[in-house]
């Protein structure tokens, strides 16, 4: 974390949602593309090969055949991404000092003070903060087994 906070600090990020946001998307974008990789390759050449037989152009052939096939493992990003960035501390706390850019985990931290402890705020706030990460993941269930475990197996 010192090496990202250095940067964004030199780049003038901090105590900004946008550098925040590059840093998250620094951060979780190898995971991303170790997902894709590991899915794409189970996709059978053969697929490319007949829509090109079938007269499609290299857009068609990745717009109508690879991007639907896409979507188990499209799902299962957006979900342990989701997961992580909501839930992330430590990056929002070394980033965000100025209390109108905190994010809503930083916001219970608060609650907790040296001398003071706001449970019924704390707990409403995490209530509130856990609706948006169980609606993604309800909407989304069916696709997180198949999207993991596609590109697990070697054959």
């Amino acid at each position: 974390m010192i090496p990202l906070v250095k940067l964004a600090s030199e780049l003038h990020l901090m105590n900004s949602r946008f550098g925040l946001v590059l840093m998250i998307i620094a951060l979780f974008s190898p995971f991303t593309i170790f997902l894709y990789r590991g899915f794409m390759t189970q996709l059978p050449a053969e697929l490319e090969e007949a829509a090109r037989i079938d007269g499609a152009n290299v857009y068609q052939t990745f717009f109508r055949i690879i991007v639907p096939l896409l979507v188990p493992v499209t799902a299962t990003a957006a979900v342990l991404n989701v997961l992580w960035v909501w839930n992330d501390f430590i990056l929002s706390f070394l980033m965000l000092q100025r209390e109108n850019v905190m994010t809503l985990q930083l916001t219970v931290y608060r609650y907790f003070g040296t001398y003071s402890q706001q449970w019924n705020l704390a707990l409403v706030s995490l209530i509130l903060a856990a609706i948006p990460v169980l609606v993604i993941y309800l909407m989304l269930q069916k696709y997180i087994i198949k999207g993991v475990a596609a590109g697990a197996v070697k054959g």
